[in-house]
């Protein structure tokens, strides 16, 4: 689709009325001046290495790809969000493409990953303050002291609990039915409707029962002597609420649990087979090898996510349990209920930050960076060498302005080589990383597609 918009460029700019020497050469100035100000004159160089036809269909590009190319277009349609500067991230994108590459990037966040992000993070953090609280307040005892200090922060905090943890299982629900087209064979549906669906609709249930009980108990000190049997009614209300709030506990406890042990178990499994791939291609097909170990990365980040998942069932099924058994006679249910919110959030926070630094890693190795480096430093040992400055100039030269976009072009290009050897080629080896990164290839109907094999292989 890239080299068909590409060709259409391509004959518009050399069809009967062709840009101007004069605004181009205009356009070629600014680029040039701007990239000597703002460091970047390795990745102008890729450009400036192109032939004439692909110079001029990036001016064009450069240019907005409509009409005679101008500095005023180029100027309007380059500078980023405040209009001082190149935005280099359009430039690269623009001149890869050029260069026909496929530069889609298939895992970009979206609005509803940065959602769930902020919401699982906040979640978290109130959740383990309020673990924290209850430790300190049972210490203190409930009556008396207690109710102020550390337990009194867990009675302000709980319904500010509740709220962000109610949209956390909000916003995983509707990730679970989202996902659920992606999701294929028997383990990764069992995962995103048990593990994520269910247990979500559990955990909203209890924390909606978890606003009555905090809201009853922050209602509590405006009770007056006047209002006895009101105040009777909440109580016997918030101990309902209790008890509600218990069983949601243990029943998404249970899935959060047994999505947790099949996640270990499977996904543990999945990281053998392809690093065993990894080594079997390695100096054969540096695809297939490369492919295989961004796929057991993965793998590995969502085996560690999966023990977290099951350590926070346990902890929701016997803090639910006691609050069934106890009611609010003691705050241990309360607390292991907090420390399992702590629990998920840390994990999901750990996740999102493995995948964000793996992609240095992955990039590091794609460019021999740290071969680049040995050599720079064995020409010239007197100078210490700085291995991001190394990897920002081989970037460059390679077109990419940034770590995230070599990554993105580096999985794409991965996702559409298997694609075209384990789905459309059916090599056995590609079907079988397919397997192996949760997919199940279909000769007939040629999917998956490389859009969900990228998703796959990064997440």
């Amino acid at each position: 689709m890239q080299r068909s918009a590409g060709n259409k460029v391509a004959q518009a700019a050399g069809g009967a009325t062709p840009p101007a020497a004069g605004g181009s050469a205009a356009i070629e100035s600014w680029i040039a001046a701007e990239a000597a100000k703002d460091k970047k004159t390795a990745l102008h160089g890729f450009y400036t290495a192109f032939g004439p036809m692909q110079r001029k269909i990036a001016i064009n590009l450069f240019a907005g790809g409509s009409g005679a190319p101008s500095l005023a277009k180029a100027k309007k349609h380059l500078t980023g969000i405040f209009g001082r500067s190149i935005d280099w991230d359009k430039f690269s994108k623009i001149v890869r493409t050029v260069n026909s590459q496929k530069t889609q990037n298939y895992n970009e966040d979206t609005d509803r990953v940065y959602v769930t992000y902020a919401t699982t993070a906040a979640a978290a953090s109130v959740g383990a303050s309020s673990a924290a609280a209850s430790t300190t307040g049972e210490v203190q005892g409930i009556v008396g002291a207690g109710k102020e200090g550390a337990f009194g922060a867990v009675i302000d905090m709980g319904p500010a609990s509740a709220a962000l943890s109610g949209v956390t299982s909000g916003v995983q629900i509707y990730n679970a039915v989202q996902n659920h087209d992606e999701a294929q064979g028997g383990f990764d549906k069992f995962e995103n409707v048990v593990g994520e669906g269910a247990s979500g609709a559990a955990d909203l249930a209890r924390f909606g029962a978890t606003g009555v009980v905090n809201t009853q108990k922050f209602m509590g000190a405006a009770v007056s002597g006047a209002a006895t049997a009101a105040a009777g009614a909440a109580t016997a209300a918030a101990g309902a609420a209790t008890a509600a709030v218990g069983a949601a506990g243990v029943v998404g406890g249970a899935a959060y649990l047994a999505s947790g042990v099949a996640g270990v178990y499977t996904h543990g499994k999945r990281m053998n087979k392809l690093n065993a791939l990894e080594k079997a291609s390695a100096g054969k097909d540096a695809d297939l090898s490369r492919a295989a170990g961004l796929g057991a990365s993965t793998q590995k980040i969502n085996k560690t996510k999966s023990a977290a998942t099951a350590l926070k069932g346990a902890a929701m099924v016997v803090g639910g349990g006691i609050l069934l058994a106890a009611g609010a006679a003691t705050p241990v249910g309360w607390l292991l209920l907090g420390v399992a919110g702590a629990i998920g959030g840390i994990a999901a926070v750990y996740k999102f930050y493995k995948k964000r630094t793996r992609k240095e890693e992955v990039v590091d190795r794609f460019l021999d960076v740290d071969k680049k480096l040995a050599e720079l430093q064995a020409a010239n040992p007197e100078q210490k060498q700085e291995k991001s400055k190394v990897r920002e100039t081989l970037l460059q030269k390679n077109g990419f302005n940034s770590v995230a976009q070599c990554y993105a072009q580096i999985v794409t290009d991965l996702a559409h080589t298997i694609y075209e050897k384990g789905v459309v080629g059916k090599d056995a080896q590609y079907e079988e990383l397919l397997r192996n990164i949760g997919l199940n290839p279909d000769h007939t109907k040629r999917t998956p597609k490389p859009d969900l094999i990228a998703k796959k292989l990064h997440s």
